[in-house]
């Protein structure tokens, strides 16, 4: 695979299993609290983009302050700074 295939395939990866764990953790929430029906999609809408974020936003602090190996709960170890070996945009040129 190549480097920028690689960087591609990680930054999905991480995008898309925020959105999974978001999802989960909404949908638990959801069970257990009885709602109006018409009321319950747009709760578990906005408890599914809250809770992506606030696990997105955690993991990244967790694996900037306390270690890079925590990057492994974003479904990739690798942070978005360490995609490439050069600076930002060095593939879109090429």
């Amino acid at each position: 695979m190549t480097e920028t295939a690689s960087a591609l395939w990680a930054s999905i990866v991480r995008t898309i299993v925020p959105l999974i764990v978001g999802g989960v953790l909404s949908l638990a929430v959801a069970i257990n609290v009885p709602l109006d029906p018409e009321f319950e999609t747009l709760l578990a809408a906005l408890l599914t983009a809250l809770l992506t974020a606030l696990y997105y936003v955690a993991v990244r602090l967790f694996e900037t302050y306390i270690s890079p190996k925590l990057g492994w709960l974003l479904g990739y170890a690798k942070s978005p700074d360490s995609y490439s070996e050069d600076t930002p945009g060095k593939h879109i040129a090429e």
